[in-house]
């Protein structure tokens, strides 16, 4: 199984920023679940540049441990969107307003974060919205509960 995993991993185009505290997917994954505070971050591929002035932002309201760059698919497109809006009911139209064509060939940026509480994350997720207004809330998603988080880093980590 475990060589699975890896085969599977070379499908995807990713990289790992590794400035950060930690190093690996599977440390991320066990940071995720073992800390109540900590969040995913998701600059989705439609939000252009000023990577610098995002991450400036997210360790200015928290704590950015880890970067993940990953080229999504429409499949995982489709399955984030689901987890981060399940109230919407128009899933395909709106999937194609998230990622008009050609931007799923643009790494989504995938980030955890500690915030001290779910307000800041949410002041945080509106500073970084405010900079690309154009692109209305589609430029950042941040989880709301624990739960999600671990449910989002099981996604991307596992």
């Amino acid at each position: 199984m475990k060589h699975i995993r890896y085969a599977l991993l070379f499908l995807f185009n990713y990289t790992i920023d590794t400035c950060y505290s930690i190093k690996t997917d599977q440390e991320a994954y066990q940071y995720c679940i073992t800390h109540p505070d900590s969040f995913i971050g998701i600059v989705w591929p439609i939000t252009p540049g000023n990577d610098a002035k995002i991450k400036e932002l997210l360790q200015y309201y928290g704590g950015v441990h880890y970067q993940k760059n990953l080229q999504l698919s429409y499949n995982q497109a489709f399955t984030l969107l689901q987890k981060a809006h399940p109230h919407i009911s128009n899933m395909k139209e709106h999937v194609n307003w998230y990622f008009p064509a050609g931007t799923l060939k643009k790494l989504a940026r995938i980030f955890v974060l500690t915030f001290n509480k779910p307000e800041t994350a949410v002041a945080c997720k509106h500073a970084i919205r405010h900079r690309f207004k154009n692109l209305q809330y589609r430029s950042i998603h941040i989880n709301d509960t624990h739960a999600e988080t671990v449910e989002l880093a099981q996604f991307f980590f596992t």
